[in-house]
């Protein structure tokens, strides 16, 4: 159950924000609940834009599978019974 709030953290902490967000903008009425829910996706999307360092590059990631060469795995070593 732990590895997947750690795997999914950030898609639960933005489902809870969002419905923070909702709660608020439908004390206002209106469109404001929309709103609200926008703006709070499209902030969370950014902090996390933000926190992964910028835009995702693809040739960059087919420049590093090019460059790999097969090796053992090396957690999978330190973690075995050997």
């Amino acid at each position: 159950m732990i590895w997947l709030l750690n795997r999914y953290s950030y898609l639960i902490t933005s489902a809870l924000v969002m419905g923070v967000a909702w709660l608020v903008g439908a004390r206002f009425g209106g469109p404001w609940p929309s709103v609200a829910v926008a703006g709070t996706g499209i902030g969370m999307a950014l902090i996390q834009r933000r926190l992964r360092g910028g835009s995702s590059n693809p040739a960059a990631l087919n420049a590093l599978a090019e460059g790999a060469s097969p090796r053992p795995p090396l957690l999978l070593f330190i973690y075995a019974d050997t």
